[in-house]
C-alpha cells in the first residue's frame, strides 16, 4: 500500500534521525534536511506529500519555508514541530495555511497526525472524510493568539 513521501526539516540533526526513524512505517520515502533552503531544493525535484519543520532554524526559518512554498503555488500539508515557537512567528505562520503544530519535545501523537498530513497531501478529498482534527488545531491557535 502506498504511503505517501515526508519531507523533514530541521537544524538538529538529533531530531531529524530521530523522527526519521519514529516515522519510518508512516511514509514510503523520507527527506531530511538541516537548512531551509536545502529542504525546498528536496521539495522541488522529489514527490513529497507533507512536510514536518522546525520554525527557528539559521538562514530560513520555518515561516520563510512555507511562505515560499505557498508562493510557488504548493498547498502540500505543513506541520510545525518546534520547541521554539514564538507567538509571532506562529501568528504569521497560520497566514500560509499551516496543516498542524506540534510541541518539541513531545512525541505524543506525532503518528497520527504525520500520518494525517500525507494522506491529506496525496488525496486532498481526504480533510473532508474526516473533520476530527479541527478541534486540536483550533485549541492550538487559540493558545498562539493568546
Amino acid at each position: 500500500m502506498k504511503r505517501g513521501n515526508l519531507l523533514i526539516i530541521d537544524d538538529e540533526p538529533l531530531i531529524l534521525k530521530t523522527l526519521e526513524k519514529i516515522l519510518s512505517d508512516y511514509a514510503d520515502k523520507i527527506y531530511t534536511a538541516e537548512r531551509g533552503a536545502l529542504g525546498l531544493e528536496i521539495l522541488k525535484n522529489n514527490e513529497i506529500h507533507c512536510v514536518i519543520c522546525d520554525i527557528n532554524m539559521p538562514g530560513m526559518n520555518g515561516v520563510e519555508v512555507v511562505k515560499s512554498i505557498r508562493a510557488s503555488g504548493n498547498d502540500i500539508p505543513f506541520i510545525f514541530y518546534t520547541g521554539h515557537g514564538n507567538r509571532d512567528l506562529m501568528l504569521e505562520a497560520v497566514k500560509y495555511g499551516v496543516f498542524d503544530f506540534l510541541n518539541k519535545p513531545d512525541l505524543d501523537g506525532i503518528e497520527e497526525v504525520v500520518s494525517r498530513g500525507i494522506k491529506t497531501g496525496f488525496d486532498k478529498s481526504y480533510l473532508k472524510e474526516d473533520d476530527s482534527y479541527l478541534s486540536d488545531y483550533d485549541k492550538l491557535l487559540n493558545e498562539a493568539l493568546e
